[in-house]
This record gives structure tokens, C-alpha cells and sequence, in this order.
């Protein structure tokens, strides 16, 4: 490779990256611009909103009175509720998508591409279509106001449910039936075999269905009324009233609940990945 042409191709890598930074700036300006006001003092939040430059992003002054205020609120018991429920929807949820995608996949019983298709058409099928009777269901099992209200319809996932169906289905049937002639139940070749080679899947459906629960609102607004039950979205949009908005307090646990829904997302990263490239590899 000649010298010219080296210099030319680190020239356009160079003008690519910096580009690529730029856009990524650009989108991130209103993150960091919530993240900034957040540290502001209520007062001094839209001081300078009105134009453009440092003083929007550079504050005066730095204070954590929003993050503390937000003690006496509720707020922590209300994180607290929405990491439960999330974390127990995506680890019951995983195993029962999981064992729903495996039996769409490897059996065939009667009206299976029917039921499928239902599966399908009610993963599509917008929330708000659904909440009066999901309601009444739930209200007729005694299970409103309860952490079983929130964490029961959503075990299920239209989506997560294809997916391990599509992963199962593209298995060798070799597989299976090499298991079974050495003796092994269906339960044993999904739990032993199949799960366990699945883990892309684990991974990606594991976290579609903990941000599906911890970024809900209208659900558990209609379903835990009471203070006890409150989750964290619920929680953010009670600082805005007739009264007024409690802009600090806005900013600030938002914040602090886009933070903790990033967790998933930086301890599953590098296994997602590294399982996702051996897979394409295999």
C-alpha cells in the first residue's frame, strides 16, 4: 500500500469518526441537558433556556438539593417496586417464553400455526385496546393493587415467544432425536440442550422484557392505585400537577431511573456480544 493512498484512507477514518461524534453529540444534547438541570438549582433551570450556548450546559451552580428532596417522596420505595417487578418479570418471563417458543418449534399438535398466529396478532395489538378487560380479569381474581397485577400479564411476550421459536426451529431436528433415542425427556432436552445453547436469545428477550416493565406507566397507574404499589414512572409523572411541575425533582428522577434501567444493558453487554458472534460463528 502506498504512502498517498495510506494518508487518504486515515483521512476519511478520521472525518468519519468525527462525524459519527458530531451526530452522537447532537442526539445527546438533550440527555446531558437533562443530566445538567438536574444539578441545577430549581431556580436557575431555565435561566438560560431561551438560547443556545455553554451557559445551557455549563452550570453556575451545582447543588444535589433535587436528588435529595426526592427522600421524603417515595421515590426509592417506588425504584424499589419497579426493579422487582422487572427483574422477576424477566426471569419468570424467560423461562416461560422460552418453554412456549420450544413447543411452537419442535411439536405438532392441533391449530398450531392458529394459536401462533393469535400469539402474534396479540404481541401488535395496542395496549390500550386491551386494558378493560385485562382489568376486569384481574379484578375478578382479587388481584388488583398487588405486585401479581403487574408482573402476571406481562409474562407472556408475542415477541420474546418468536424468537426462541425461530432460534429452536433453525436447531438440527438431529438434535432432538439423538437426544430422545438415548432415553432423554422433552423437559430434559429443553432445560439441558436447547436452553442452554440459547443465550442470545436469553439475553435479548431477558432484557426486551425488563425495560417493557420498568419503563410501564398506564398498567400500573390503572392496576396499583395505592402508594404501597407505585412504580417508577408512576413516580416521575406525580411531580407534575394542576399546581404546578416540581421541575427539579423531574429532572432529577428521571435521571436517576434512566440510570438504573442502563444496568441490564452494561452487565449483559459483553455476553450478549461475545455469544452473539460465537453463534454467527458456529
Amino acid at each position: 500500500m502506498s504512502v498517498d493512498r495510506r494518508s487518504t484512507m486515515l483521512a476519511l477514518g478520521t472525518a468519519r469518526y468525527v462525524t459519527m461524534s458530531l451526530i452522537a453529540l447532537v442526539l445527546l444534547l438533550p440527555l446531558i441537558w437533562l443530566v445538567v438541570s438536574s444539578l441545577r438549582p430549581p431556580a436557575d433551570i431555565f435561566a438560560h433556556g431561551s438560547r443556545l450556548g455553554w451557559s445551557m450546559l455549563i452550570p453556575d451552580r451545582l447543588t444535589l438539593e433535587n436528588y435529595t428532596s426526592l427522600i421524603g417522596t417515595g421515590f426509592p420505595r417506588a425504584v424499589g417496586n419497579s426493579l422487582f417487578v422487572a427483574l422477576t418479570t424477566m426471569v419468570v418471563g424467560v423461562v416461560v417464553n422460552a418453554a412456549a417458543g420450544f413447543a411452537f418449534a419442535v411439536f405438532d399438535f392441533r391449530f398450531k400455526n392458529v394459536i401462533f398466529a393469535f400469539v402474534l396478532a396479540a404481541a401488535m395489538m395496542p395496549f390500550e385496546a386491551i386494558v378493560i378487560p385485562l382489568y376486569i380479569l384481574v379484578q375478578s381474581l382479587g388481584l388488583i393493587d398487588t405486585y401479581a397485577a403487574l408482573i402476571l400479564p406481562d409474562l407472556a411476550n408475542g415477541f420474546v415467544i418468536f424468537m426462541f421459536r425461530q432460534f429452536f426451529a433453525g436447531l438440527p431436528r438431529e438434535l432432538y432425536e439423538a437426544a430422545r433415542v438415548d432415553g432423554a425427556s422433552w423437559g430434559h432436552i429443553w432445560l439441558k440442550i436447547a436452553l442452554p445453547i440459547s443465550w442470545p436469545v436469553v439475553l435479548t428477550g431477558g432484557i426486551m422484557l425488563f425495560m417493557h416493565q420498568f419503563e410501564a406507566f398506564f398498567w400500573p397507574l390503572v392496576a396499583t392505585p395505592s402508594p404501597e404499589h407505585t412504580v417508577v414512572q408512576v413516580a416521575i409523572a406525580r411531580n407534575i400537577s394542576l399546581e404546578g411541575t416540581e421541575w427539579g425533582r423531574l429532572f432529577s428522577s428521571t435521571t436517576l431511573a434512566g440510570l438504573v434501567a442502563l444496568v441490564p444493558f452494561l452487565l449483559f453487554q459483553k455476553f450478549y456480544i461475545r455469544n452473539f458472534v460465537t453463534s454467527g460463528l458456529k
